[in-house]
């Protein structure tokens, strides 16, 4: 443990939660020159000083109570935060925020104002600070350097080095936080007192309170039995030289019990996340304060937020803004969680203080438990109205019956009743049965749903092409003609019978265009359609019975007396070719199919000429130049000539004529 002081007056105090993992005492030695945290030198004490040197690592990383002294709240920090918690203090004493120049060590400072004392709490059990000689357990010192890296081996692990001057007071050590045995227990009764405020400000979890109320009450009952022992020098002497220790034995445990039970007192209190806070003992009433302000916080009960405030010791809080909260009307605050207390706002604040919001409920919530039917929302209500029916929910194989004010539903809800609270009702349902109707290929007929013992009601008559409607069945085969006067227990499905009147004649063109279905008689005869259908590059043959058109149908001897298709018979478009030679020798005409190309045929010969090509002709009407009595142009037809291109689908019967050059 380190301890700052000024004079008498300790400034900071730095316990090691978890102790060094290495300590080196190297005395005698000679100081030269040595760099600290401000740049100073330390001059030569000749042989009457130790070079202390305390290593370890921070490896434990689970939380830990920092010890800092009588009127300071413990840190609770892991070993990583802790060792940076002492560098901060380090450099703010070196950078003169408590006191300037103190790491500058001259043959003046050995009795200096400004001291930095190092316990070894190892070795102060009761029977050493009952002698004060049975070993060496603190030195004043000069910190020289703190070392902090990180462990190349373990990343988010840093290794420390603390390096010190220390060296002997003229007088022993008594007046910082340990003297002799009766000014230890006090101080450690101090110490528990001061944790046991910070205690019950934190509200601290029962099971943890049980542990620390333990190790006090062991610490307590300890102190309790050394003090009422007459442990004189030469009774401890003697003991120590018989190898006994009569206070280990006293308290039933060895040289270190004192120590290490008010240790295990520590330990436990550090499941106390809230000690973590800075603080200092501000001398009203014995809290554990920073200042003599005090914290009053605001619970707004699931209102809107209220800042904390800070309150010095005496004086009045200042009644904030009132708080609100959707549905709720703001009431008072109160002093306690329970909310039987309104809190005067004229009172003294002598203590932290948590103060309670209290509300009035003002638009009610109805909350709707369908039992497994469809969801209703919620209804708001103003406090005091009365509520209307929401739209009722839908279940499956259930009708709604009404709402009831428990799941039992035994008590029906009175609405005509005022609203004041927040409840839920719950949704009534009667079992019912479904009647299903199967119209067996006629128009659909809707289910009826109808309650467990009701009947059901005769349907609106289905429809059927070339059908009549004769009656409901309870079977498929159509045996069981239904009753609908019997009552319905049970989910039933009903089948239509039907009677045949006529049959339907089906015309398949089989890509050519649509003809128009037929109904007739049964044993009638169908009537041939009065218009062919039409495909293109095919021409149409005859209606067949068969797709592949090998049967032709007979309208005029075959009877309808059953439902028929029939399907149109095509054959190829073949278009002629002709060549007109113009006289000259004759050219055979070409039959092409639909869509192919003519061939270039053998090119004719006339006398006298030369053949130059086939051509297409198609007839124009040209103006002659004359009028006609209405002074319109007259019109005369000429022939319009164009060259075949012979790589033409031929879609169409076409007469191609040549072109001759030459003549006398």
């Amino acid at each position: 443990m380190l301890e700052f002081l000024e004079g008498d007056d300790l400034k900071e105090c730095f316990t090691f939660s978890v102790p060094p993992e290495s300590e080196e005492l190297q005395f005698p030695q000679r100081v030269t020159e040595t760099k600290t945290f401000g740049g100073s030198v330390f001059d030569d004490y000749g042989n009457d000083s130790y070079r202390i040197t305390l290593s370890g690592t921070t490896v434990n990383e689970e939380k830990k109570l920092i010890y800092r002294g009588l009127k300071k709240v413990p840190l609770y920090l892991t070993g990583t935060k802790e060792i940076f918690e002492l560098q901060k203090i380090i450099k703010n004493w070196s950078d003169g925020k408590v006191s300037t120049g103190f790491f500058r060590k001259t043959k003046s400072d050995v009795g200096s104002n400004r001291k930095v004392y190092l316990y070894d709490l190892s070795k102060m059990s009761v029977l050493q600070l009952a002698t004060g000689v049975a070993s060496r357990n603190y030195w004043r010192v000069f910190i020289k350097d703190l070392k902090i890296k990180r462990d190349k081996s373990k990343p988010k692990t840093y290794n420390y080095t603390l390096e010190m001057i220390g060296v002997e007071d003229d007088e022993k050590k008594a007046a910082g936080l340990f003297g002799d045995v009766s000014n230890a227990i006090n101080a450690v009764q101090d110490v528990m007192d001061g944790i046991s405020t910070v205690m019950s400000i934190t509200e601290a979890a029962t099971a943890a309170a049980a542990e620390v109320a333990d190790y006090c009450a062991r610490v307590k009952l300890a102190a309790e039995m050394v003090s009422n022992r007459d442990i004189s020098g030469s009774l401890v002497a003697l003991n120590v030289g018989s190898g006994l220790d009569l206070v280990s034995r006293i308290m039933g445990g060895d040289s270190n019990s004192f120590y290490n039970t008010t240790k295990n007192f520590l330990h436990a209190c550090t499941t106390f996340g809230g000690l973590a806070k800075d603080g200092s003992d501000s001398g009203q009433k014995g809290k554990i304060q920073t200042s003599n302000t005090y914290t009053v916080s605001f619970v707004s009960n699931g209102g809107s937020e209220v800042a904390t405030q800070k309150v010095e010791y005496s004086k009045t809080v200042t009644e904030p803004e009132d708080p609100t909260r959707e549905d709720y009307t703001f009431d008072c605050w109160c002093s306690d969680s329970a909310l039987t207390t309104e809190y005067d706002f004229t009172q003294e604040v002598t203590s932290n203080l948590v103060l309670y919001a209290k509300w009035n409920l003002a638009t009610a919530t109805i909350t709707f438990n369908s039992r497994n039917g469809s969801r209703v929302t919620p209804k708001k209500v103003a406090v005091g109205t009365v509520a209307t029916p929401p739209t009722p929910p839908t279940r499956s194989g259930y009708a709604f019956d009404k709402w009831y004010t428990d799941h039992a539903c035994t008590h029906e809800y009175d609405w005509t009743s005022t609203v004041n609270s927040n409840f839920t009702l719950y949704a009534g349902w009667t079992k019912t049965c479904n009647i299903v109707f199967n119209s067996n290929g006629g128009s659909v007929v809707d289910t009826q749903t109808v309650t467990t013992g009701g009947l059901a009601v005769y349907p609106k008559t289905p429809t059927k092409e070339n059908y009549t409607f004769a009656y409901w069945c309870t079977d498929s085969e159509l045996q069981n003609v239904y009753d609908f006067s019997t009552p319905v227990t049970n989910d039933i499905t009903l089948y239509a019978c039907w009677v045949q009147i006529s049959n339907t004649v089906t015309f398949n063109s089989q890509g050519g265009s649509a003809v128009e279905s037929q109904r007739v008689v049964i044993g009638g005869y169908a009537t041939k359609p009065a218009t062919d259908p039409t495909k293109e590059g095919y021409d149409f043959v005859y209606w067949a019975t068969d797709a592949e058109g090998t049967n032709e149908f007979r309208f005029n001897t075959t009877a309808i007396n059953a439902n028929i298709t029939l399907y149109a018979k095509w054959t190829e478009t073949i278009c002629d070719v002709t060549f007109d030679s113009d006289g000259g020798s004759a050219v055979e005409t070409q039959n092409v199919g639909y869509g192919n190309k003519a061939i270039f045929p053998e090119i004719p010969v006339k006398e006298g000429y030369s053949f130059e090509m086939w051509r297409t002709r198609k007839e124009v009407e040209v103006p002659t130049g004359e009028t006609d009595e209405n002074d319109e142009p007259i019109m005369t037809t000429e022939y319009q000539y164009e060259e075949f291109d012979f790589s033409t689908p031929i879609t169409e019967d076409i007469t191609l004529y040549a072109l001759w050059f030459g003549g006398e």
